[in-house]
């Protein structure tokens, strides 16, 4: 026990040293806080003496329970009840109405003036009239019950144009009625110059649609240009309106199509076989049209300049499926042809050889006469008119050398009985006195500079014999 006492004795005085040291500092330090802070102007407020005298009193209070009861929960820890949600209905969504888009017209193009002109269109005239095309001319009629026309349209002014020209253009139509038109003939569109044609070269009074061949069919001649100043340059054609064969269809219309009648269209038959038919004519005056042709086969014959070549024309006579050559038949045709000719040779005897104008002319002799069936008498007049000692010289140098070898040249080929034929294109020059030992340099005729070309040698075009003459 005394052990005991002495021991809480230690322990007391262990505390009281520690309360003295330790704890009564941090005291005061507290006191010291709380002093400062009623006295800063954060303090509390002080309490509002009116407002205390307005709270109720004597306010009865509920028994504080028993422990033992078990006492409620709190109203903060009573779980509330998770409401359900009830989803709220969906608005039915009203449909908007799509709007049907009306339909839209297809534009129809504005005819323009060709058609309106003609009174129908199609995709060619529509072209024509887009490019500014204007009508030049047309020629109608009407032939077992149906309109037929032809048409020739013109382009615009064109200045300087070098690639992209626009040429004058020929269509001709088939107008049955209630039905759309028929295309049954378009020109190859390689013509500078198209124009319906007449007798002769008269460019006033064009035929039209007419029965020319005497057969009941209708023809309509038509004269055309390509611009340039060859031979087959200028030429003309006939077009003629023709049944098909199997001449109608399931409906019983009869069908037709175009026939060219002179082998003038395609423009290329006058490069394989060049006898160009130039103007319609009447020369045996049997009330029904001929054609006449230049011979085209000796243009730059012997390296002559195109004006200087043989020009010669042969009769084309309807022989009823085409305008075929009868030069054979019609020795008279040509006379006169060969007098012309002839006398022209004939002036420049005596005086020295100064032109090929006059060879050209003494070939355009024999030529003439080979055509017409005469050979053998062609020859002899013209070996006769074109002996060089008619010449007693020449003004061009080597023009009698160059006729000579022409002359040994077709001699040849009549003693073989050859066809007359000009030697392939290689021909002489001229640049020295002619002289028969000397040797001839050849030279490509196509590099020879050409003078200006000369017109068609004039013709007196032959009279309508279905026009009767005004006094």
């Amino acid at each position: 026990m005394a052990c005991m006492s002495k021991s809480l004795r230690c322990i007391g005085g262990w505390l009281r040293s520690a309360l003295a040291g330790f704890v009564l500092p941090w005291l005061m330090v507290g006191l010291s806080l709380v002093i400062l802070a009623g006295c800063a102007s954060m303090a509390l407020p002080t309490p509002d003496r009116d407002a205390l005298a307005a709270l109720p009193t004597n306010t009865p209070t509920l028994p504080t329970p028993h422990l033992a009861v078990a006492m409620g929960p709190r109203p903060s820890e009573t779980p509330s009840p998770t409401p359900t949600l009830t989803p709220t209905a969906s608005a039915t969504p009203t449909r908007t109405p799509t709007s049907t888009p009306s339909p839209t017209l297809t534009p129809t193009a504005t005819p323009g003036p060709i058609a309106r002109t003609l009174k129908f269109n199609d995709s060619r005239l529509a072209r024509f009239d887009a490019n500014g095309y204007t009508i030049a001319n047309q020629q109608s009629v009407r032939s077992a019950g149906d309109r037929f026309l032809a048409v020739i349209v013109n382009p615009p002014e064109q200045e300087n144009a070098i690639f992209g020209v626009q040429l004058p253009r020929l269509l001709v139509y088939r107008l049955p009625i209630g039905q759309p038109p028929e295309l049954l003939f378009e020109d190859e569109g390689s013509d500078e110059t198209i124009e319906f044609a007449g007798y002769g070269l008269s460019e006033e009074n064009p035929l039209g649609w007419r029965d020319l061949t005497g057969d009941g069919s209708l023809e309509l001649p038509v004269r055309a240009a390509n611009g340039g100043f060859c031979f087959a340059c200028t030429r003309i054609y006939v077009l003629q309106l023709a049944p098909l064969e199997d001449a109608s269809d399931a409906e019983g219309d009869t069908r037709w199509q175009v026939r060219e009648l002179t082998g003038a269209v395609p423009f290329i038959n006058l490069a394989q076989n060049p006898i160009i038919p130039k103007w319609l004519s009447d020369f045996d005056s049997n009330g029904t049209a001929e054609v006449e042709a230049l011979d085209g086969n000796f243009e730059f014959a012997f390296g002559l300049y195109r004006e200087y070549s043989p020009r010669f024309y042969r009769p084309l006579v309807w022989d009823g499926a085409r305008f075929a050559d009868a030069s054979l038949w019609s020795p008279g045709y040509f006379d006169g042809q060969i007098q012309r000719a002839a006398e022209a040779v004939q002036a420049t005897y005596g005086q020295p050889l100064s032109s090929q104008d006059t060879l050209g002319k003494a070939l355009t002799v024999l030529l003439a006469y080979d055509a017409s069936g005469r050979r053998d008498e062609g020859w002899a007049v013209f070996w006769q008119l074109s002996d060089l000692a008619n010449w007693p010289g020449e003004a061009v140098p080597g023009l009698l050398d160059w006729l000579n070898r022409i002359r040994e040249h077709l001699r040849g080929q009549y003693e073989r009985g050859e066809p007359f034929a000009p030697w392939p294109p290689l021909v002489p020059s001229l640049s020295t006195t002619s002289n028969p030992g000397d040797s001839i340099q050849a030279s490509n005729q196509i590099t020879q500079p050409l003078p200006a070309p000369l017109p068609e040698p004039p013709v007196q075009p032959t009279v309508d014999p279905n026009v009767t003459p005004v006094p």
